[in-house]
């Protein structure tokens, strides 16, 4: 049974977190096993797109024994204009349906429908993309399934800077399944994807959720979950909560209580914790009652940390790295938001 915590990520925000280089061994396998797929990205991004900017959204793929639908394939060819050269989408593909037919060809192992000219509209306003984080091959040697995140972006983050991540927003969980097929677009049919909580992979999912995070629940009444990279051994436990850092110093993660002796409220404690820090951003959710601060330090550490006030007292997390592994570990700043509960909030 999922617990409550696990639910609220999921419901929030549905987004998990991606394999760091230097964590746990199954993380790092899954990470350089993307190193084979790499041709496949622009691929998966526009699939999501398409998913995504659909009138139906959010949509699944088929395979073999289904068929695309219009909506979805019209949305391919219409997110294709702007962000799909590199997949072989072309300007004739809005009106040439046998143009559209012979490149979907390439692709899906889905049939096709009646393909339709592409009526173009402005509701493209962003990009969406697909972050791959593990690879699973399957029971033969012709299939793999590709796991990882949906994200929302003003570009494809193998063309970001480190101060481009954190405008990122993640937006959900998808899975691919490819099949090795030479006659296929870069050699692999796309035999189906899913997105969310599809309950034909939920083994799939869980797995993948239980490879990268870490639910820790304090006698002090907090709950959150922290990457997997911080391991049991690194956990020290303290009167006033956890904390935890890499031996490297590259990454760390803290999560404490302390007493709310001035009477503070959620939104003037968040103002002053980021007015006393330059350069900071703040936000309050007034619906789940928290706040979050994120800032960048002199030495070079991005710093995220998410806050609750009750009458009794003050929770703080906070997740800290370095911003030259902001491609590694900027979406855990998503996964801390929407993991850190303090229970008396729920207590009648």
């Amino acid at each position: 049974m999922i617990n409550r915590t696990v639910r609220k990520v999921i419901s929030l925000v549905a987004a998990l977190c991606l394999a760091l280089t230097a964590g746990a061994g199954a993380l790092a396998e899954g990470t350089q096993g993307m190193a084979d797929f790499e041709a496949l990205t622009p691929l998966m991004d526009l699939v999501c797109a398409a998913s995504q900017y659909s009138p139906n959204a959010p949509e699944s793929v088929p395979g073999a024994d289904g068929v695309l639908t219009v909506s979805f394939t019209d949305a391919f060819f219409k997110v294709g204009q702007t962000y799909g050269a590199e997949v072989g989408v072309t300007a004739d593909m809005i009106t040439d349906t046998n143009a559209q037919a012979e490149l979907l060809g390439k692709i899906f192992a889905a049939q096709l429908p009646q393909l339709e000219p592409v009526v173009m509209t402005d509701d493209i306003n962003g990009f969406i993309g697909f972050h791959p984080v593990t690879v699973n091959p399957g029971a033969d040697s012709a299939t793999v399934q590709i796991i990882g995140e949906i994200y929302l972006a003003d570009k494809p983050m193998r063309e970001m800077t480190e101060a481009d991540y954190s405008n990122i927003q993640w937006l959900e969980r998808a899975v691919f399944t490819f099949q090795s097929d030479s006659t296929a677009l870069n050699g692999f049919r796309l035999m189906g994807y899913s997105v969310g909580t599809d309950l034909s992979l939920e083994d799939a999912l869980q797995g993948y959720f239980d490879q990268i995070a870490v639910e820790y629940e304090s006698h002090l009444g907090f709950t959150l979950l922290y990457p997997a990279v911080f391991t049991d051994d690194l956990l020290v436990e303290g009167e006033d909560g956890v904390s935890a850092e890499l031996p490297d110093g590259s990454a760390s993660f803290l999560a404490k209580r302390i007493d709310n002796s001035n009477g503070a409220n959620l939104t003037d404690y968040v103002g002053i914790i980021a007015n006393g820090i330059t350069g900071s951003t703040s936000t309050i959710n007034e619906e789940s009652q928290y706040g979050t601060v994120a800032y960048t330090t002199e030495d070079g550490y991005y710093v995220f940390e998410v806050y609750i006030v009750t009458d009794r007292y003050i929770y703080q997390a906070q997740l800290r790295f370095l911003t030259s592994l902001m491609s590694q570990y900027s979406m855990y700043t998503s996964y801390l938001e929407n993991s850190f509960v303090a229970n008396e909030l729920y207590q009648g």
